[in-house]
């Protein structure tokens, strides 16, 4: 009797001694992924343990441009210049290095002294102007004017401003959510402008401009920027609206190489909405009712895109 209790307790001693050591290990593992070096590592593999699908990991190339090589290696073959700041569709990280897919659709792989992992909330699509964020940049400000009229007198921060304020309230009636980067006369660093799209994770960011040419009274109309080809569609779109709204020639849509739009990760737009050295132009846009127009453009244009993408 004595043997048999014996045995039995040692079987019970046996099974939870496993059941402490299997837990140890998870605890060690875990502890170990929390200090491992290869901080990299660490999250790829924290994101796939928990199957987060609310953030997704791109990598941002750093304050220069950097290479984009065949292999995880400086001494592979190069295959394409990125831009500084642009943002890559993260692949798999092999050596510490990523592989990335690059806005003009190169796969290779760049170093991590060049560049950063960043993580940004999955987007989803507002259906409507009354669920959307929208950030609105009046481009210039303070120091910086921004082109001039031909008179000197009309600063192109001004009239972004004054724009941006109709805009605004336009959106408001529609039930938007508004923010401007400035509201003042005020000089912005663009890297802080970039932030603030990024932080209020703006379904929409517009940064708005009034164009300059070389010559005066040589150039007019409109044109839509955009950088990344995921927004191809949202200033395709835009665009058809200005077009169809405002009565300045429409010069159409064509890729921008700024870093309002290459630094920014929710989907951007920059309009230059008419010259500043055009006397015609300038006769038209520098009034309240072509403002209004534009105002009552995008938001045609942003309801179609919100509609076609739902």
């Amino acid at each position: 009797m004595k043997r048999r209790l014996f045995y039995s307790l040692l079987v019970v001693i046996i099974l939870l001694g496993a059941g402490y050591l299997k837990r140890s290990k998870g605890l060690y593992t875990h502890t170990a992924n929390e200090i491992t070096e290869d901080t990299t590592q660490q999250a790829l593999a924290l994101s796939v343990e928990d199957d987060d699908t609310s953030v997704e990991q791109l990598v941002k190339v750093g304050k220069e441009d950097a290479s984009l090589y065949s292999e995880a290696s400086e001494k592979s073959k190069k295959i394409a210049e990125i831009n500084r700041g642009e943002l890559l569709e993260l692949q798999e990280v092999t050596d510490q290095w990523y592989q990335v897919i690059t806005n003009d659709g190169d796969i290779g792989y760049i170093s991590p002294n060049d560049s950063q992992l960043i993580e940004r909330p999955a987007q989803t699509m507002p259906k409507s102007l009354a669920e959307a964020t929208i950030v609105l940049n009046p481009g210039h400000g303070g120091d910086d004017t921004g082109a001039i009229s031909n008179s000197g007198w009309i600063y192109e921060k001004d009239v972004t401003l004054e724009t941006a304020e109709i805009i605004k309230a336009a959106l408001e009636e529609q039930g938007s959510t508004v923010i401007l980067t400035r509201d003042g006369d005020i000089t912005e660093d663009l890297a802080e402008v970039v932030e603030i799209s990024n932080e209020n994770e703006a379904d929409i960011f517009i940064s708005l401009h009034y164009d300059s040419s070389e010559n005066m009274n040589e150039a007019t109309g409109t044109t839509t920027y955009y950088y990344y080809e995921t927004y191809g569609d949202l200033a395709d779109t835009v665009n058809e609206a200005l077009a169809t709204n405002l009565p300045l020639e429409n010069r159409g849509v064509t890729y921008g190489n700024y870093q309002v739009l290459r630094e920014n990760t929710q989907p951007a737009l920059l309009l230059e909405l008419g010259y500043m050295n055009s006397d015609y132009d300038l006769a038209i846009f520098n009034t309240e009712e072509y403002q209004t127009t534009v105002a009552n453009a995008i938001i045609e244009g942003l309801t179609t895109y919100f509609q076609s993408a739902n």
